[in-house]
């Protein structure tokens, strides 16, 4: 076969003749071979094996062989100028010789590879077409002229029939020259294209083999595609053990769920069953949107297992310690749980976060959770609450100070809570009870990640990941000129916000099943049943406390009830009055004007029933309560999506 790089795959020797002549015409070296359907795969492997870029298939091959070959393949079949061309010319026949009466007359189309086209510029020239599966005589009288495809070349079309059955005329539909001439120029450029894609492919390859991480490419299917040099190294695996074996066979430690049906990014860690163990982070393959595979950049480990041990050891002992994670953060509120992916995202980066929420709804649990699912989770978590610490103490105990810094200092000095956070988490809560003062030492630590401790004179590099939390309204903090904007900005990069428990109602029953199972394990007590009632007035509770005061409302009947059934009675006896819902009265919940419009009117809606009753209740528009509803969930829906915008 000549080095041509183009075959063509012709269905019979008359189609392959003609074509060897255009070839020949136009200084075309293509090679031309001759197959059957039973044959046409076998010749096309093999033209692939003999060094073909790109086949030109007659249209009855192609689907068969593009799915066998991994090679470019056109399609060549009569166009829609060629089947524009032969009906015309049938239309102008049969005008001609008299046997044309208009639309009431039927043409017959035969041919898989022009059905389609034929029907669609039959309507176009007004010629009514019924689909035929073959030629049968008695079937024909109703017909004016039959229209079949051939397998063939001709630049002519539809000019004269080629046979004719019971005084029917049968009109072929050939490939044109001009067509031939279009599959070649189609096939140079998809060509053209997979050599531009392949060198692509390799420079991307050859950019994969000379960087210091270990790359793993896996698909959709969680099989290995691609794994570098340095990846064989790390794993001291080699290219053939694993491409193309399932990636749990080699990451057993690496849950790829998250990735690939959520697009999620996160980070792992992996054992070899060395003392050396891997940080591997997991990052979703997209293409338009959809993900359709996973890539793994593998490193070592800055500490052995040894170390770990030694590390988790310490840990113990001093007790900064991560207990929870995102599965312990109960909810079935659509913007919680939006909030919860949004934090595991956060959780992938080192950038600073900000938690807004009112006490008591798991500032702390999201805070934890971020460190257990971060790459940062064999380090400490150090959480400090700065509201609960005097200026004075606070400066000491987050920086840490020298030896006679202050009267009653420790001889040899003592180390600040930012260093022995380092590696670890931070976690600064009730960040807006900081003093102006402290805010301006945060500043640097958040900008340099450096601290200097008390009474010392040098600067100690910090590495921390830090999460800092806020019941307060930062914004208005800074107008009223008691917070500092530089900071604000410096801790907002990433937020989240949780919503009081008063705002999702719908999280009650599975707070109160969970809660009171584990309560109930405690104190060794069996577990309470409680009543439809008992659960609505739960619901209908505005919680000032949020989840922390629930625990203690279930912690209380789990102590008092005699028996395990809780009625709506009983619950009134346990919650603090004066936050209940009396007949007839409603109670203005805690927060932003907007969140108590907001309140205020799903309280009554759900009383209700009704936005027509609702807005008579509040003296508004039906309209009002629509838009002041779909504004304030748009708010929240934005909030974890602001740092993007």
């Amino acid at each position: 076969m000549q080095t041509n790089k183009i075959a063509l795959i012709a269905p019979n020797k008359d189609f392959t003749l003609r074509a060897l002549d255009l070839f020949s015409e136009w200084g075309e070296k293509i090679h031309v071979a001759v197959a059957s359907r039973e044959d046409s795969i076998a010749i096309a492997q093999q033209l692939s094996e003999r060094g073909a870029d790109a086949l030109i298939c007659y249209a009855s091959f192609n689907e068969t062989i593009k799915t066998t070959v991994n090679i470019p393949t056109v399609s060549l079949r009569p166009s829609m100028l060629d089947i524009l061309r032969s009906l015309q010319g049938v239309k102008e026949w049969l005008a001609k010789n008299g046997k044309w009466a208009g639309t009431q007359q039927t043409v017959g189309l035969i041919g898989d590879a022009i059905i389609a086209e034929a029907t669609v510029v039959a309507d176009i020239l007004g010629i009514k077409t019924t689909i035929l599966s073959d030629i049968r005589a008695g079937e024909l009288s109703e017909f004016a002229a039959v229209v079949k495809e051939i397998a063939d070349i001709a630049d002519s079309q539809g000019s004269e029939p080629m046979s004719t059955m019971n005084d029917i005329p049968c009109f072929p539909i050939t490939v044109g020259h001009e067509t031939v001439f279009k599959s070649v120029r189609q096939a140079r450029e998809l060509i053209l294209a997979g050599r531009v894609d392949r060198v692509k492919l390799e420079q991307f390859k050859a950019v994969m083999e000379f960087t210091g991480e270990g790359i793993v490419a896996v698909d959709s299917q969680r099989r290995i595609a691609y794994i570098n040099h340095t990846a064989e190294k790390l794993l001291n695996k080699s290219k053939e053990q694993v491409v193309g074996c399932l990636a749990a066979t080699t990451f057993p430690d690496v849950n790829l769920d998250d990735t690939l049906r959520y697009g999620q990014t996160r980070v792992a860690e992996m054992n070899d069953g060395s003392d050396q163990g891997f940080t591997c982070r997991i990052v979703p393959m997209l293409i338009s949107g959809q993900t359709v595979g996973a890539v793994l950049t593998i490193a070592e480990a800055p500490f052995s297992a040894k170390d770990k041990d030694k590390a988790s050891r310490a840990l113990a002992e001093s007790g900064y310690r991560a207990t929870y994670n995102f599965e312990d953060f109960i909810t079935a509120n659509t913007f919680m749980k939006e909030t919860l992916e949004a934090a595991k995202s956060y959780a992938c980066v080192d950038s600073t976060i900000l938690i807004n929420g009112d006490t008591g709804t798991g500032k702390e649990i999201i805070a934890q959770s971020i460190h257990n699912y971060s790459q940062r989770c064999r380090g400490p978590f150090v959480a400090v609450n700065c509201a609960a610490l005097p200026e004075s103490l606070l400066e000491s105990e987050l920086f840490g100070y020298e030896c006679g810094a202050f009267t009653g200092a420790r001889k040899n000095g003592k180390k600040g809570l930012f260093e022995q956070a380092d590696k670890g988490t931070i976690f600064l809560d009730e960040i807006g009870e900081v003093s102006l003062g402290m805010q301006a030492r945060l500043l640097r630590v958040l900008q340099q990640r450096e601290i200097m401790r008390v009474g010392g004179d040098k600067v100690i590099p910090v590495d921390v990941g830090i999460i800092a939390a806020t019941h307060r309204n930062l914004p208005d903090l800074i107008e009223k000129g008691v917070f500092r904007r530089d900071l604000y900005y410096r801790l907002s990069i990433l937020q989240l916000r949780l919503l009081p428990l008063s705002a999702r109602p719908e999280d009650i029953p599975l707070l109160v099943e969970n809660i009171g199972k584990k309560l109930s394990a405690k104190l060794f007590k069996q577990s309470l049943q409680f009543s439809a009632g008992a659960i609505e007035v739960l619901r209908r509770y505005q919680w000032p406390g949020n989840v922390r005061e629930l625990a203690g409302v279930i912690e209380r009947l789990i102590i008092l009830k005699k028996d395990t059934n809780v009625t709506s009675d009983d619950v009134k006896k346990v919650l603090d009055v004066s936050d209940c819902q009396a007949d007839g009265v409603r109670m203005v919940p805690k927060g932003t004007m907007e969140e108590i419009e907001y309140a205020i009117i799903m309280q009554v809606l759900k009383e209700t029933g009704s936005h027509e009753q609702t807005a008579k209740i509040l003296g508004i528009s039906t309209t009002t309560i629509w838009r002041k509803i779909k504004l304030f969930q748009n708010e929240r829906n934005d909030f974890n999506l602001q740092q993007i915008q």
